[in-house]
């Protein structure tokens, strides 16, 4: 079993990712690294979470153009990996508000408004 699959087995990660987009199969998921190896992150399943390509692809946007919401997000996934649970409807709704922040911000910016 690889790390992907171990994870889906102790989340329960089917149907959705860590942040809140639909998957359809585990084959849709891969692993983020919460602390980046450079600094000191390990390669292992407690420094992971199960992402989408797309959901992959954004929390690395957030990175570089929104750094504190990247982090906010980055403690939800540490809190959810040592809790060894299943996410929660209240961790969806904390990572949901997050993501709709900085959706509508972004959506703004391509208005030209503030």
């Amino acid at each position: 079993m690889n790390d992907i699959e171990s994870m889906v087995k102790i989340y329960n990660t089917k149907d959705i990712d860590w942040m809140g987009e639909s998957i359809n199969s585990v084959s849709d998921l891969t692993r983020h690294h919460i602390i980046k190896k450079e600094y000191g992150g390990c390669d292992n399943i407690n420094n992971y979470a199960l992402l989408s390509f797309n959901s992959h692809s954004l929390i690395h946007y957030l990175e570089i153009n929104y750094n504190k919401e990247y982090n906010y997000l980055n403690s939800l996934f540490l809190e959810l990996n040592r809790s060894k649970k299943e996410p929660s409807k209240e961790y969806y709704e904390l990572v949901s508000s997050v993501l709709k922040r900085v959706k509508k911000d972004i959506k703004n910016k391509r208005r030209g408004r503030k």
